[in-house]
């Protein structure tokens, strides 16, 4: 089971008009929250009668309940975004904090009970609405020791991603570049405009989503350039103890990568002809086969990485769509092999302007992987070296010439 959460770390003033840009972050509350009180304990009772009672308190708001856990607020004249919560649990315990929260009465707080710190007691998790907006959902997640009701510590997600993601936004004849790098993975991107408000590299903490995947957390950050674009996507996955175990750097789209199975499956049963097709996980690809009406029924094979979302030859390894770029083209249809690699030629121009690379010759390209990436040989700073890039995402990282 999954379960998502929609958080936004840092407080954006929203209005009809619009919200204001912000690219750094200037808050966690996931990150080595302190309890504001010590717990109240209260005499047994059920959640039912728990609710009678702060329903007779003119002066606090049942915000929402689930499983005998209740939460409250102490006040709905406050015209400030830090508001007094109470959490009761169960009648047994109850404490106070002072946290981020808009109160609406059509997203309440959501309340779940999952062992995220593989303690073999679960957590309660409550995600507060903390301001919405054109193009706002903010949201803030606690995680509380059930016993203490204690706020545990989460490692911030947003510093450090801030700290250790490296870019650059350029503007050159009305276009603008935007290259960034984590741990030694690429993508690098080029808009054809260069009008509004950019900020002068990619920042986190605007979009951020939580979701529980095997006992462990997992964290989704948007990376944000402007007003309205955001190139990138980073994917944190957690330890049981709550600090950061890793960082991906994945694409930014419409549709956003990494892609499961029943994603995948979704997808191509929108492109692909009706009729039978099966799609099978080998080693870190999916392998789809079907029936091609328009061969005199030979069956085809082509392969998706769910890392990417690229299409790709089974055999050759060569890109032919794009699953996540709604914008890409579509190569699949190009069946002349030089108007393929001059197509190909194209779209890797852009991605190498933006990272600052230059094509070690005319013919830079010089092969593909098993995996939708094509090798190139690029130079920087007078350095000749070998990359793998996915052409339709800006995807791209050194590597050793694969064939010494």
């Amino acid at each position: 089971m999954i379960i998502t959460f929609i958080i936004k770390q840092n407080i954006v003033k929203a209005t009809l008009l619009g919200v204001a840009f912000t690219l750094l972050c200037s808050g966690c509350t996931l990150s080595n929250a302190k309890p504001n009180d010590a717990p109240n304990r209260e005499e047994s009772g059920s959640s039912q009668n728990v609710n009678k009672k702060q329903n007779k308190d003119s002066k606090s708001l049942i915000l929402n309940e689930k499983n005998g856990i209740v939460i409250s607020i102490s006040s709905m004249k406050e015209d400030k975004l830090l508001r007094n919560i109470t959490v009761d649990m169960r009648g047994k315990l109850k404490k106070s904090f002072l946290w981020n929260t808009v109160v609406d009465t059509s997203r309440p707080p959501i309340i779940d009970e999952i062992d995220v710190n593989a303690d073999g007691t679960k957590e309660i998790i409550i995600r507060m609405n903390a301001g919405t907006g054109t193009g706002v959902a903010i949201n803030e997640v606690h995680v509380l020791d059930p016993n203490s009701l204690e706020e545990l510590s989460v490692e911030d997600s947003v510093q450090r991603l801030n700290n250790k993601l490296n870019s650059s936004i350029k503007h050159q004849k009305g276009k603008t570049y935007i290259d960034t790098e984590l741990d030694g993975k690429h993508l690098s991107k080029v808009y054809d405009y260069d009008i509004g408000s950019w900020g002068e590299r990619v920042g986190f903490g605007s979009i951020v989503s939580y979701e529980i995947q095997n006992g462990r957390l997992r964290a989704s950050l948007a990376g944000q350039a402007s007003m309205s674009e955001f190139p990138v996507k980073v994917v944190v996955d957690y330890n049981s103890d709550l600090t950061i175990e890793n960082f991906t750097l994945f694409y930014s789209g419409f549709l956003q990568p990494p892609f499961s199975e029943e994603d995948v499956r979704s997808m191509l049963d929108h492109w692909l002809p009706k009729g039978d097709w099966i799609v099978e996980r080998e080693d870190t690809q999916y392998v789809t086969s079907y029936l091609n009406h328009s061969s005199d029924g030979e069956s085809m094979m082509i392969s998706i990485n769910p890392m990417t979302g690229t299409v790709h030859d089974t055999t050759s390894g060569s890109p032919l769509k794009s699953l996540a770029n709604v914008d890409a083209p579509d190569l699949f249809q190009i069946s002349n092999g030089t108007k393929y690699m001059a197509e190909l030629y194209r779209l890797g121009k852009p991605i190498l302007e933006a990272a600052g690379l230059k094509p070690a010759s005319k013919d830079w390209i010089t092969g593909f992987l098993g995996d939708g990436y094509v090798l190139g040989e690029v130079i920087r700073s007078n350095l000749k070296f070998m990359i793998k890039v996915d052409v339709f995402t800006g995807q791209w990282e050194k590597i050793s010439d694969p064939f010494q």
